[in-house]
């Protein structure tokens, strides 16, 4: 069996147990969201542990004051570094395969120095800037499909002329998917293309945008635009067809490695 043949049947979820801690943040951010999304792609994929991300890591894209900031609860902390450590492992694994950190909490409104909007670290900015460090890759594209705008990201790579950064904001579905279909033009010229994957742009969801059927399509997209390719989970909020959505996504990404 050839590497090529391995890689096209192979997906990765990066999960672990910590994702379902109750810490401290606003209801709707619960661990819920990651457990129907569990419910519902088991059968998909391998599973591998996080490995919680240690401070070198996390300094590559944040002050030291606010790291310490989120350490002042000692559970948001090692919620955050797991999730930060799942985007690590995932981003690693798609060097080979295509990769799903299935974390929270979420990470793309976290900067430099703040953080907001649910996020402690930026989980696929530390998880890029550790492969650059590494020189494992020397050039990367984040696709950002969340209902709102990656400010936390934009802010880490701003200045990064091996990152670049293409958030996916639309008012009408079509739009958004000629959106994308721009984004992805010049996908297979980097290195590798990471997603922050936010589910809230579904139609019963705060976004009221997109359909069950159009995010498996967003996954076949985004996994076919090049041969390493990863996500990170980020918003997602309806919780009841969440799970059938990631699923959906998850599918999409299989079907567009074939």
């Amino acid at each position: 069996m050839s590497n090529d043949f391995i890689y096209k049947r192979s997906l990765t979820i990066v999960y672990g147990d910590m994702a379902l801690e109750p810490y401290s943040t606003v209801d709707c951010e619960s661990p819920d969201r990651v457990w129907t999304i569990l419910s519902h792609v088991r059968d998909l994929a391998d599973f591998v542990e996080p490995v919680p991300c240690p401070m070198a890591d996390l300094l590559l894209c944040h002050t030291e004051s606010l790291i310490a900031s989120v350490k002042r609860d000692g559970l948001v902390f090692q919620a955050a570094a797991s999730a930060a450590g799942g985007a690590i492992q995932a981003a690693e694994r798609a060097l080979v395969g295509p990769a799903f950190a299935l974390v929270r909490p979420p990470g793309h409104h976290a900067g430099r120095a703040f953080n907001g909007g649910f996020c402690f670290f930026n989980n696929i900015a530390v998880a890029l800037k550790k492969l650059l460090a590494s020189g494992a890759v020397r050039s990367a594209l984040i696709v950002d499909i969340d209902l709102h705008y990656g400010n936390g990201t934009d802010d880490i790579f701003n200045d990064d002329n091996r990152v670049t950064f293409r958030n996916i904001s639309a008012s009408e579905r079509t739009e958004f998917f000629h959106d994308l279909d721009e984004a992805l033009a010049d996908a297979a010229r980097y290195d590798i293309v990471g997603c922050s994957a936010g589910f809230d742009t579904y139609i019963r969801d705060w976004g009221n945008l997109l359909f069950t059927e159009d995010f498996r399509r967003i996954g076949a997209m985004l996994a076919s635009s090049n041969a390493h390719f990863f996500s990170v989970l980020e918003g997602g909020y309806y919780i009841e067809d969440l799970g059938k959505n990631v699923r959906a996504y998850l599918e999409g990404i299989r079907s567009g490695c074939s």
